[in-house]
């Protein structure tokens, strides 16, 4: 029979400070905690005295530790102690939960707090045991011991499921910055061992200054991509081509190989922040993407991207099988793309042509025209409300509407003649398709970039085949809502792609 706190002994008296033993803490200590208390032993003497319990001619320490090392740091020989009969759980349980009571612990550590404190509890007959209802319910639950440490049960669940981290991902981040953040860790330790320790040692060597990163890179490492089956859901995808699209799978294949760039740190542009919460600059969804090159091309076909940024159209295009060709005005987006689909898809790296030139002059492809199967890009909205880049050629910074339309039309001439001929007989398509948006200026009102660019193609003999909408399921738009409201217009939800051909 275990005895109850309850019915201990307790007294204060000065032990000396050399008969005091120190097991391994679940707790270090703070050298700035301990001369805080020094000083205040100094003026005030000991407020609080240690607590010990009585083992084999020694003290074993339960609670106290900073003070305790504060008197040693003083020279004092002795120092007060309450003095409780030894019980191993109850002095393990007493150390728990002063070390939860307190500040200082990092997330991974007050997991293993909890989970400890909830296995003493239990060996204690304290704990409240599954399948107990409320009317004869007599252990703590979980929002009695949330309750104790001061947060709701839902935070403390969180908390406890840190332990489920892979012991050597405990060890191996413990002393970094990531230790201190919940969610982070929450995530993580859904993931399976080997992703946790891929994460765990690409944070750890510096490899990845954020969490998001190194959880894409390793997931990308953990699960191979198998190409052939992303290319069977990509056909069911597309089902019934619609006027109306909505793009999802975040996590798909598709999905992660896009992210290598995206959420790549030198290549990721911050667009606006608020407060701890920021908005990076938007890329093509890769659903999207990979609708538009199954539905219109082939294996083998070529494709062009001439504003291809993160690369999101020739990254998809090179995983299901297609060649492609690229432009950008960032050496480091080129870079990380050609990375990214050598290492990750099966192309041919002579297949893959990525030129660090101007998408609108196309000067590589002057003299030829008829040569590629699909045009698939995303321009920068118009009105420069984005940056991408500091080239004065980068569309992005054309803040003039009639300057910005001057250089898509330069644009579309290009692209017409290069894009290969339409038959309406024969049932062969070879589009430009432009994903666009709008943008608001005030008093000078709204633009519609598909508006814009239908009379420029009408005018160039373009003919549009198509348009579809695509529903946004943006978390950013409830920033902008207040201000909507305001100003008596609609919450943008939507973008728009337009299909253009030549006949």
């Amino acid at each position: 029979m275990v005895a109850t706190p309850e019915k201990r002994q307790v007294s204060v008296v000065e032990i000396p400070i050399n008969k005091v033993k120190v097991a391994n803490r679940l707790r270090a200590t703070s050298p700035e905690k301990i001369e805080e208390i020094a000083i205040s032993i100094q003026e005030i003497d000991l407020l609080h005295p240690i607590t010990v319990s009585e083992k084999d001619n020694y003290y074993h320490l339960l609670s106290g530790h900073h003070r305790l090392q504060a008197f040693k740091s003083l020279g004092r020989q002795t120092i007060p102690a309450s003095i409780r009969e030894s019980d191993e759980l109850i002095d393990q349980l007493i150390e728990c939960s002063e070390n939860l009571a307190r500040s200082g612990l990092n997330v991974i550590e007050v997991s293993d707090h909890i989970i400890k404190r909830e296995d003493l509890l239990s060996q204690l007959g304290k704990r409240a045991s599954v399948g107990d209802k409320r009317w004869n319910r007599t252990g703590l639950t979980n929002s009695d011991l949330a309750k104790s440490i001061g947060c709701k049960e839902r935070a403390y669940l969180y908390k406890k499921s840190v332990a489920n981290l892979h012991p050597e991902v405990k060890d191996i981040l413990s002393s970094t910055e990531f230790a201190n953040n919940l969610m982070d860790l929450v995530a993580l330790s859904k993931e399976n061992d080997e992703v946790q320790l891929l994460v765990a040692n690409l944070l750890a060597t510096g490899k990845c200054s954020t969490f998001k990163r190194a959880l894409t890179l390793a997931r990308c490492q953990a699960y191979p991509f198998d190409w052939q089956e992303e290319q069977l859901r990509i056909k069911d995808l597309i089902g019934k081509p619609k006027s109306v699209m909505r793009w999802s799978g975040e996590t798909s294949a598709l999905s992660r190989l896009c992210k290598l760039v995206s959420h790549d740190e030198d290549c990721q542009v911050i667009k606006q922040s608020w407060g701890t919460q920021s908005s990076p600059l938007a890329a093509m969804h890769p659903d999207h993407c990979a609708y538009l090159i199954n539905f219109y091309t082939k294996e083998g076909d070529l494709v062009l991207d001439c504003m291809a940024g993160r690369g999101s159209n020739l990254l998809v295009a090179a995983a299901l099988g297609r060649r492609c060709v690229g432009y950008d005005l960032s050496t480091q987006n080129l870079k990380r793309i050609r990375k990214v689909c050598e290492e990750h898809t099966e192309i041919d790296p002579q297949d893959l042509t990525l030129h660090h030139s101007c998408g609108v002059q196309l000067t590589e492809y002057a003299e030829q025209e008829n040569v590629f199967d699909l045009v698939s890009f995303d321009p920068p909205y118009v009105g420069n409300p984005e940056k991408y880049g500091s080239d004065p050629r980068d569309l992005c910074l054309v803040k003039d509407i009639d300057q910005f339309n001057s250089k898509m039309e330069e644009c579309l001439i290009n692209l017409k003649r290069l894009i290969k001929k339409s038959s309406w007989d024969k049932k062969e398509f070879h589009p430009i398709a432009i994903k666009v948006g709008s943008c608001r200026r005030g008093e000078d009102g709204l633009t519609d970039m598909s508006t814009e660019i239908e009379v420029i193609a009408r005018r160039i003999g373009l003919k549009l085949h198509d348009k579809v909408v695509n529903v946004l399921d943006s978390q950013w738009a409830m920033f902008t809502l207040s201000r909507c409201i305001d100003h008596k217009y609609s919450v943008k939800t939507h973008e728009t792609t337009l299909i253009l051909v030549k006949y």
